[in-house]
């Protein structure tokens, strides 16, 4: 008998003839990790029609021969995970900035490397982060792309985004030189590149039902003038773009900092726009957030590790604010969505126990933050980030079939006693084993599909030794404290 979400209405029944030629999976007998409260958690079946989930339930029965058949009864089904904030393009220098604190990164990133970076560099480095993503279990990305140094930059960027397979929102982000206003002040009041940004969205994205979608990665009030900031939220909601920013991070200028707080008052704020890492923002500022519907992507792992400062996960919470989880830059940090769930989860527990150790010399009786929290934040909270919440980051039917089938069979996952668990602490890459996007298997037993890794990383290596070598720095090196501070 089968099982459908009450509100999946528009979903055809399982016995109802299809349009034309249809093309059918079915998940058997799968750990159903849904993430959707009306569909729960279930050891079930999960039938693929056309790209979307047609139906969630035990023992659906379809005509024999009618569907392909997975055995899922050795994996957790869960739906794919949602990045809300990554620089793909840096995945060509990945480890180099390891090592690097936040001011490291920012000197050498956005003064040396980045100006130095051809057409071709974009192109590798985002595909090799998209298949790094894909590979992991990531079905959806924010693509902040903020190095687009000239239309065959971007062309190229868009270019490597549409080939991957990976459903994504492609950030225009302008130059870096925009970005950074401590090494280049002037640039914080020069307009956005207006005639390029309609340009791309023009070329290649008129419709907004492609698996790549346009979005626009602004300086935001950090690293522009107010009026640069009021031109570029105008100049993205014409176009209908979700609007992503940096705020509230370490190293720029805590000092002058009511930045949401100037938003709200000149009406600018919306749930169109994501505010990135928030490490600085007071609590008033996130009850201006939530009241809005902004959303609010968190990066734990690179904000602890560079000094962007603590990820504000539970300041957000209390304000109301679910947040979401993206990776930032693989220059810095791995790409998989278990480390960064892992270190979701951590980090508040960390402090937490910290400040009650302080305050009272006890540890606290209850933790403050869950396993399945941080699904959550990898998942459906993503998906709304994205504004993507009706099209994936749930098994929900009638959503389109963006699925991780995570084996249960690895010896660092027996025994599944718990799944949400399981998926949080214990999985990894090594244990995703097959990826669908759109109901396209992207990854099967445990192989990318569709792209020649040993060439790709061939290429990147060529290319990335050559970049270095033309920056005049070598792995390893790091820049040197501005004169006088040390």
């Amino acid at each position: 008998m089968s099982t459908l979400s009450p509100s999946s209405n528009s979903v055809r029944s399982l016995t109802e003839p299809s349009e034309g030629p249809a093309t059918r999976t079915l998940l058997r007998g799968g750990r159903i990790v849904s993430m959707d409260p009306a569909v729960g958690d279930l050891v079930g079946d999960l039938l693929i029609e056309d790209g979307r989930i047609a139906a969630v339930g035990t023992d659906l029965e379809i005509a024999e021969g009618s569907a392909e058949v997975i055995d899922a009864s050795r994996h957790i089904v869960v739906p794919g995970f949602i990045d809300s904030h990554r620089h793909l393009y840096q995945s060509l220098l990945r480890g180099m900035a390891t090592d690097w604190s936040l001011s490291q990164y920012f000197t050498t990133m956005f003064s040396v490397l980045g100006p130095n970076m051809e057409p071709e560099h974009l192109a590798l480095g985002t595909s090799l982060g998209a298949y790094d993503a894909l590979d992991s279990g990531v079905t959806a990305v924010y693509d902040y792309s903020h190095n687009q140094t000239s239309p065959d930059h971007t062309d190229e960027a868009v270019r490597a985004l549409l080939d991957s397979g990976i459903r994504s929102v492609f950030g225009y982000g302008g130059t870096l030189a925009q970005h950074l206003e401590l090494l280049s002040p002037p640039f914080k009041s020069t307009p956005s590149n207006e005639a390029e940004i309609r340009r791309v969205r023009s070329q290649y994205f008129s419709s907004d039902s492609g698996l790549v979608t346009m979005g626009f990665a602004v300086r935001g009030p950090d690293n522009a003038t107010m009026d640069v900031v009021r031109a570029d939220l105008a100049l993205g909601r014409e176009l209908g773009l979700r609007i992503n920013t940096h705020i509230g991070m370490g190293v720029l200028d805590i000092a002058d900092r009511p930045h949401v707080t100037r938003l709200h008052k000149e009406g600018l704020l919306g749930d169109d726009l994501i505010f990135g890492h928030c490490n600085f923002l007071t609590e008033e500022e996130f009850r201006l957030m939530a009241d809005a519907g902004v959303s609010a992507s968190v990066t734990p792992e690179d904000e602890a590790g560079m000094g962007h400062g603590w990820p504000p996960i539970v300041q957000l919470l209390k304000a109301g604010i679910r947040p979401n989880i993206g990776i930032d830059t693989c220059m810095a940090v791995g790409g998989d969505p278990f480390t960064a769930m892992r270190f979701a989860l951590a980090v508040p527990r960390g402090l937490a126990n910290q400040r009650s150790m302080e305050e009272d010399s006890a540890n606290p009786w209850q933790l403050n933050v869950s396993a399945r929290d941080v699904l959550e934040f990898a998942t459906i909270e993503g998906a709304r980030a994205l504004g993507m919440e009706s099209v994936t980051g749930s098994l929900t039917p009638g959503k389109q079939a963006d699925i991780v089938m995570i084996r249960t069979d690895h010896i660092s996952m027996a025994p599944v006693l718990d799944p949400v668990a399981s998926i949080v602490h214990h999985a990894s890459r090594q244990t995703v084993d097959t990826v669908f996007v759109a109901g396209k298997a992207v990854k099967r037993d445990g192989e990318l599909l569709g792209v020649d890794i040993a060439d790709l990383a061939g290429r990147a290596a060529d290319a990335a030794a050559a970049l270095l070598e033309k920056a005049g720095i070598s792995p390893g090196w790091a820049p040197m404290p501005p004169e006088g501070d040390h």
